[in-house]
């Protein structure tokens, strides 16, 4: 895993597998409209097709922005894919 920039904007976290990627944000909440935008901007701003995801404590209040996934970070780190 790594740090992404995208210009002066930052991803959290980039995992790489050969030919796969994945982007994440980690927010606390991302109800408040600033933060969103704040979380979104970067995600927004990767040009490729790989998933992008916003990790939160938020309860299934957003599923999707625009393909890129809201998850909460519980059910993410419990998940067994």
């Amino acid at each position: 895993m790594t740090i992404g920039k995208i210009g002066a904007l930052e991803v959290d976290f980039v995992a790489t597998k050969p030919n796969e990627k994945a982007y994440f944000q980690v927010c606390a909440s991302i109800l408040d409209e600033k933060t969103r935008t704040r979380e979104l901007r970067p995600l927004e701003a990767i040009p490729d097709h790989y998933p992008k995801f916003i990790l939160t404590m938020d309860k299934n209040i957003y599923s999707d922005f625009s393909g890129i996934r809201v998850i909460h970070i519980i059910e993410f780190l419990m998940a067994t894919d």
